[in-house]
């Protein structure tokens, strides 16, 4: 039982994601609450690996307890909320401004995403981290559309028996990016997951409207035809204007209750801007089966949260 004690604290500090001085204090902090709950056990009679299997479970899963003693030590001030905001306002700016269509400028904000995502990455996440690593997740999805404009480029000389050597090796690499893409932004939910299911969430938000402006873009001709895209623009850029305070409130929220009903706000903010880009009239059953692909997209990381994953460690044993 002392080992599946051990692995219990070093999945909690696993979740915890501070600095190293202050997983080492909450780390004794819980190991000196342990024992003092132990020693009590045993005075009430209970050997030591009985009173182990009765506090173990009481303790709760470790991802819960590191995310209680996470919030207790990071409360995020409103500078994290403007920084967390500052993502958002960015590419309102690039689309407001029609930016987007002028390759220097798109290849400057690109990097300046990525940047800031390195450098939050560097500092072990902090509070205003995941709406800069959502933009930078959106920079798979615009190369995802390349890649699928490449290939619809690529499939009809093919089938027209026009083995070119660029031809065939353009389209084996577009086709090998789409599951690389999937596998990368699958690996960056799980890691976020890992801290807190609303943090990858949020992680998500940005993803779903530039996907809808991707398809929109696409049916008025495509990157490369310099369409007018004049309210579908306007559209984007009023949603990241809405989604960066939805950012800040997020970030700044106190409790869990709040942080969630400003994420259900920047959900219903992004399935407007969905029906805004499409700028036709839809059905209600449509309007409806988009809200479910929606929120589920966008609550696939609490799926994740809800995986057993053996918390008291694989040699637990009941009574």
């Amino acid at each position: 039982m002392a080992a599946d004690l051990k692995s219990y604290i070093e999945r909690v500090r696993a979740r915890l994601d501070l600095g190293t001085q202050e997983e080492d204090e909450i780390v004794r902090e819980l190991e000196t609450h342990v024992e003092e709950r132990l020693a009590e056990l045993e005075r009430n009679g209970l050997e030591r690996d009985r009173a182990l299997r009765q506090m173990l479970p009481r303790l709760g899963r470790p991802q819960a307890l590191a995310r209680e003693f996470r919030q207790a030590h990071s409360q995020a001030t409103w500078h994290d909320g403007l920084t967390a905001a500052a993502a958002f306002l960015l590419v309102a700016a690039l689309y407001a401004t029609n930016l987007w269509s002028y390759p220097p400028a798109v290849t400057g904000v690109a990097a300046l995403v990525v940047a800031v995502t390195l450098y939050g990455l560097w500092h072990r996440r902090p509070p205003w981290f995941y709406p800069w690593a959502g933009l930078a997740l959106t920079l798979l999805a615009f190369c995802g559309y390349f890649a699928f404009v490449l290939l619809a480029r690529a499939a009809q000389p093919m089938a027209d028996g026009q083995f070119e050597a660029l031809t065939v090796l353009g389209f084996a690499g577009a086709l090998l990016y789409m599951p690389l893409a999937l596998i990368i932004v699958a690996s960056c939910i799980r890691a976020a997951s890992r801290r807190d299911w609303l943090d990858a969430s949020l992680m998500l938000s940005p993803t779903a409207p530039v996907v809808v402006w991707l398809a929109a873009l696409h049916q008025h001709g495509g990157i490369y035809e310099a369409p007018s895209m004049a309210a579908a623009d306007s559209a984007l850029a009023m949603t990241f204007v809405l989604m960066a305070v939805a950012a800040a409130l997020f970030v700044r929220a106190g409790t869990r209750t709040l942080k969630l009903a400003t994420l259900i706000g920047a959900a219903t903010i992004a399935l407007l801007a969905i029906s805004a880009v499409d700028g036709a009239q839809i059905s209600l059953e449509v309007l409806i089966a988009r809200t479910v692909l929606l929120f589920g997209f966008l609550f696939s990381p609490a799926l994740l949260d809800m995986i057993p994953a053996h918390p008291f460690g694989p040699t637990a044993k009941q009574d």
